[in-house]
């Protein structure tokens, strides 16, 4: 009879020990995720890399417009969380960027995961809210910062982490518009 109510007693431990990690686990899960911060994201495979098809979208912006990712133009797309230090970090950098290349026909955007934080409202980019991960998942997001050059419709650059001085990127911007201006030039030639 002893021997019958100590095993009672610690499969009872051993069910209370598991039920106490599912919780702990679950928690982490959806609400401290260390990827992205947000604990929403599981998807299935790689980002899209360099070279391959963009997928297009048309979301709200924080400001109540639109911004439409079509499958024409230079879009510079990035992947921020509110809860993530480099996310904040690079605000400005994608700030310079935008007021450096927006009127040359490229398209900025930020999106936020989750939520935005305060004073986005100033910023020379679009303000995209993905509080149910649907852009993320579309793009495959699982760190962040992530961002994206995409030039009608194909993904030129694939940028991971935070980079201050965001020298690939302005690169990559430079030689798409210098070989938009050369394929221009050509066209008027011709004509």
């Amino acid at each position: 009879m002893p021997l019958k109510s100590l095993l009672e007693g610690s499969v009872k431990r051993l069910v209370l020990v598991l039920l106490v990690v599912l919780v702990a686990a679950g928690f982490y899960r959806f609400y401290l995720n260390a990827q992205t911060a947000t604990g929403s994201l599981t998807l299935p495979g790689p980002a899209p890399n360099a070279g391959e098809d963009a997928e297009t979208f048309e979301a709200r912006r924080q400001d109540g417009g639109s911004f439409r990712l079509s499958d024409e133009g230079v879009y510079v797309l990035a992947f921020w969380s509110v809860f993530n230090r480099d996310s904040v970090a690079a605000r400005p950098e994608l700030a310079k960027l935008a007021r450096e290349y927006g009127d040359e026909g490229v398209s900025f955007a930020a999106v936020y995961i989750g939520g935005v934080p305060r004073g986005v409202n100033d910023d020379p980019y679009a303000v995209l809210v993905d509080g149910k991960g649907e852009l993320a998942s579309m793009y495959n997001v699982t760190k962040v910062p992530r961002s994206f050059v995409i030039e009608d419709g194909e993904v030129k650059l694939v940028q991971n982490g935070f980079v201050p001085g965001n020298e690939d990127l302005e690169d990559e911007i430079g030689r798409i518009l210098d070989e938009r201006a050369e394929r221009s030039e050509e066209k008027k030639r011709r004509a």
